[in-house]
């Protein structure tokens, strides 16, 4: 818990919502890191642009990743299921990911998540993205960790076709044909420093590595084009807008809802903007009275949910309601004083959609090509 205030309090003073004397000297420090990571970013991106240090080329057809120049929430692993499920089923497709914060992703071997028989392991392991992904391509192969050379070698020893990598920008180590970077349509540039000062992990000059850009949480047509107006100025790469759609909604005993409308409900979550899932349960129609968040990531407390449940009781709500991503931590049930259920998102291509036809028909084409 006081980790988490930490944490909060932190974010407060990086996006300017702490005010004062204390909080100017502490953004002025976390600046002068923030220039010391730039350096270090742009070190690193000319060793490699140069050649200067090896990297590794699995043997494949096509490897592509997908990734970020900022820290968390814009969207990479649903985008990397989007993605997935355009090759799905059309040759062996295997998906290399770090499994953030989990066991699996403390050992120097990768594991293997998934064999074509869903996943092997609990999220408890493996993390909860990687169980995802595992439990919507049960037929793919899903390896997890940090050391991506040691898992694309088991993913080429398995028969891959095809590899995408999770998380994968700032992985160059391991080469790659195609670069799918996501951003936020509301905040590209991750308000525009470096970490720790703002979120940052390269600069927008990197854009121009990408062979396609994605803007995710758009809003509407003028909203993308302002975005897509900012990405220009860096990249040449044709530009995509996604938004993520409620597709199904189930209790946790399996059982499907068929609508939310005038429901009041209470929401937790463990994801990098949970603003976005209060706006997209609003979306449905729902009421939403109280709100119980955990970084992202991170497990929830029993005691400190069961407070939350007690609390909306008191409220008067109908439901609680958590996403996918939260739902797979709790791989025995979850009982609370209140019912949840849970919200099946995806992710859906809604501006310039020809082109990212285009993309998907020429990486299938350069698989067949290459087999």
């Amino acid at each position: 818990m006081k980790s988490k205030k930490t944490e909060n309090y932190f974010f407060e003073i990086v996006k300017g919502q702490r005010k004062g004397f204390v909080a100017a000297i502490f953004r002025f420090m976390l600046l002068i890191f923030s220039w010391i990571f730039q350096c270090f970013a742009w070190c690193r991106n000319w060793v490699f642009d140069h050649g200067w240090l090896r990297r590794y080329c699995p043997p494949v057809p096509l490897v592509i990743s997908i990734g970020n120049i900022v820290v968390g929430g814009t969207g990479k692993t649903p985008m990397t299921l989007l993605l997935a499920k355009e090759f799905y089923g059309s040759f062996q497709l295997a998906i290399l990911t770090r499994g953030y914060r989990s066991k699996a992703e403390k050992l120097s071997q990768p594991t293997c998540l998934c064999l074509n028989k869903g996943p092997l392991y609990p999220a408890s392991y493996c993390g909860d993205e990687p169980f995802l992904l595992a439990q919507n391509l049960p037929d793919a192969l899903i390896y997890v960790g940090r050391n991506r050379h040691k898992s694309s070698i088991m993913a080429v020893k398995a028969g891959a076709k095809m590899i995408l990598l999770d998380d994968g920008m700032q992985h160059r180590r391991l080469s790659r044909d195609l670069d799918v970077v996501v951003m936020d349509v509301h905040d590209p540039y991750g308000l525009g420093y470096f970490l720790p000062r703002g979120f940052l992990r390269e600069g927008a000059e990197s854009l121009s590595r990408a062979h396609m850009i994605v803007l995710n949480h758009v809003e509407s047509t003028e909203q993308f084009e302002a975005a897509k107006a900012l990405v220009r100025k860096h990249s040449v790469a044709p530009v995509v807008g996604a938004r993520a759609n409620v597709t199904k909604i189930f209790d946790f005993k399996g059982e499907k809802i068929e609508s939310l409308v005038n429901k009041k409900v209470g929401i937790f979550c463990g994801i990098a903007h949970p603003e976005y899932f209060k706006k997209t349960v609003e979306g449905q129609g729902a009421i939403v009275l109280a709100q119980h968040n955990v970084s992202d990531h991170c497990d929830f407390d029993l005691i400190e949910l069961e407070k939350f449940s007690k609390h909306c009781l008191e409220l008067e709500v109908d439901l609680l309601l958590c996403t996918e991503k939260d739902r797979v931590r709790f791989t025995d049930g979850l009982t609370l004083t209140l019912p949840v259920a849970w919200l099946q998102i995806e992710l859906s291509i809604v501006e310039n959609l020809e082109t990212w036809k285009a993309f998907i028909i020429k990486a299938k084409s350069d698989v067949m090509r290459r087999m």
